[in-house]
């Protein structure tokens, strides 16, 4: 098992050189560059360590180190999410408090652990004598604590950043982070699940240390390789989210802004509704807030407003919602008798076809297939 730590470390340096590699970095560039510049420390310690253990440790200095850089990764990850779902980020000097927990635990192990004779450390090391001390209890706690916390921090952002994206576009599949989103719910099964057979051990002591140290970055290393996959495969991983950044930059930016409204909200509505039904905006895949609202000279934030207090509906599901109408209306015309149920779903300006049957599913709670075969029944 001990060679898939050295895939892990070794596809691990390999992002990391891939985004090191590219121009016109942004900020969130060089946090997934740190992550995965992390993955290859710990997962590359690790594996050094478990080597030291064969070869009646030739490199001492490495003994009962890398779990020290888990207190990292939390952070590290926490700060990609961030710089990348937040319009305009920048480092503040708060944001190092999330090295007080490492920093800590750094110092005292150099104290308790580091400093100690080789000798001494060897014989730890050895026999396992050193789980029995309360800072191997409280890393293996604080550890569990760090990775899994940051992890469903991460997660918290992610729908955040989610829920944003559905008050200013009518298509998010691009530029959504699903894949990161999933990815980050195994991160959090996997870093629970090895901080829990840690916590077991403590109690039942069922296994050695380097045994423990190798199933569990065999799981981490494996993640790795889950992780290059779908980024390269989503290419949003490595190439920087401008078209989010740009349309957030044009709403603040653009010269000669509409004055917000001054009439009534439901004489607006009114117009709004009107203006679907006769201009049909919808049909433009590309449709955004930003562009409906220069049509009705509005401000975004205004129509946004409207649209969450007077129609209960972000901008997302209220552009949809008209989409699927015009599909029920489309699917049974005669003239689209030679069209696709995709087909005519890219007509009403579905340019994915996963986000039509999502669609179309929540407003309609059956199949597009199920709908049309029933229209021409009757």
């Amino acid at each position: 098992m001990e060679i898939i730590l050295l895939i892990g470390a070794a596809e691990s340096i390999f992002l990391f050189l891939l985004i090191a590699g590219k121009k016109q970095k942004q900020l969130s560039d060089f946090a997934l560059g740190s992550m995965f510049l992390l993955y290859a420390l710990s997962i590359g310690l690790t594996w050094l360590e478990l080597y030291n253990a064969k070869h009646s440790y030739p490199y001492p200095a490495v003994i009962n180190l890398s779990w020290l850089i888990l207190f990292l990764q939390g952070p590290a990850l926490w700060l990609y999410i961030k710089s990348f779902t937040v319009q305009r980020f920048r480092i503040k000097p708060i944001y190092f408090l999330h090295l007080i927990p490492f920093l800590i635990f750094l110092i005292y192990h150099y104290f308790d652990f580091i400093t100690l004779p080789v000798a001494e450390k060897l014989a730890m090391a050895e026999t396992d004598a050193f789980k029995e001390k309360l800072s191997y209890k409280l890393s293996v706690l604080g550890i569990g604590i760090s990775t899994t916390g940051y992890n469903i921090w991460a997660l918290i952002l992610i729908n955040n950043y989610r829920k944003k994206l559905k008050l200013n576009f009518s298509s998010i599949e691009r530029i959504d982070l699903d894949w990161l989103r999933i990815l980050v719910w195994a991160s959090i099964v996997i870093y629970f699940l090895n901080s829990i057979l840690f916590v077991i051990d403590m109690v039942f002591q069922f296994a050695t240390y380097h045994y423990l140290m190798l199933l569990t970055y065999s799981f981490a290393s494996i993640y790795i390789f889950f992780l290059g996959y779908f980024g390269l495969q989503q290419g949003n991983v490595f190439i920087s989210n401008r078209f989010y950044i740009e349309v957030e930059q044009d709403r603040i930016e653009t010269a000669g802004t509409p004055p917000e409204r001054t009439d009534d909200e439901n004489d607006f509505v009114n117009t709004l509704l009107i203006f679907m039904e006769n201009k049909q905006p919808y049909l433009d895949p590309e449709i955004t807030v930003l562009k409906l609202s220069d049509q009705l000279s509005v401000k975004p934030e205004y129509l946004s407003e409207v649209l969450n207090k007077k129609l209960n509906q972000n901008f997302f599901d209220f552009i949809n919602k008209y989409r699927i109408e015009e599909f029920k209306i489309q699917s049974i015309a005669e003239s689209n008798r030679h069209l696709s149920i995709i087909g005519i779903a890219h007509n009403c300006g579905f340019n994915s076809k996963a986000a039509f049957y999502r669609a179309f599913n929540k407003f309609e709670r059956t199949t597009p297939s199920a709908y049309v075969s029933a229209s021409y029944k009757k």
